[in-house]
């Protein structure tokens, strides 16, 4: 489903570049042609991942899902972005408790749920131009995982406030750029995210996120 989404939004993509550019007055020209600012909007394929919380004793295995992430970014050189963006998605997961039935509110041992997942990420981005090009991204920023609830009866789990995770990632990809102004891609990106862990729990790797990215960003 989301592979069909992608490729029409790179179908349409050139439509709207020529519409956009009919309408929008003319770039500022302090980059080499590029405009001072870009605004974005993507679809993005997040892949499962399994985090075991330190503060209620529970592993929570998340399916894969998608996010809608928007972008802010300003151009400090030529073919180079610094921005923020923010993603959102609501998660499938399996959720287990490691402290009891207690623990878990309304769900016993284990059970099928949803959460939120909310990224607050601060990036930079290199590549650009008219035509095809490829692109690299660093960005670091926080994850939020929230509103957790039992799938059949959407009944609250724990934990019941937010947590705010550290997170830091790269990627790249690649992007074709219609016009000075109008910028499509399609990307990959891994995120580490440093999530607390009980005293009793230890994992081989911090718990990761593989994204697979496809949106466009236009220029003003």
């Amino acid at each position: 489903m989301i592979g069909r989404i992608l490729c029409a939004a790179l179908i349409v993509l050139p439509v709207f570049a020529r519409t956009a550019d009919a309408q929008m007055p003319p770039p500022r020209t302090s980059y080499g042609g590029e405009p001072d600012y870009w605004v974005g909007l993507s679809l993005g394929y997040l892949e499962g991942m399994s985090v075991n919380d330190g503060t209620t004793g529970s592993t929570w295995q998340f399916g894969y899902t998608s996010q809608i992430r928007a972008t802010f970014e300003k151009t400090i050189q030529r073919g180079v972005t610094v921005g923020v963006g923010a993603g959102f998605s609501t998660a499938p997961l399996t959720y287990q408790s490691g402290n009891g039935f207690n623990s878990f509110n309304n769900c016993g041992g284990t059970c099928r749920a949803n959460a939120d997942i909310t990224q607050y990420l601060a990036y930079i981005r290199g590549g650009g131009g008219v035509g095809f090009h490829a692109l690299y991204t660093l960005e670091t920023g926080i994850t939020e995982f929230s509103n957790f609830r039992e799938q059949a009866t959407n009944a609250t789990l724990d934990p019941t406030s937010p947590a705010y995770d550290f997170t830091f990632g790269l990627g790249g990809g690649l992007g074709f750029g219609f016009s000075p102004t109008v910028d499509g891609y399609v990307g990959e990106q891994f995120d580490i995210i440093l999530h607390p862990q009980g005293p009793n729990t230890t994992s081989a790797s911090a718990p990761h996120q593989f994204t697979l990215r496809g949106g466009f960003r236009v220029g003003f």
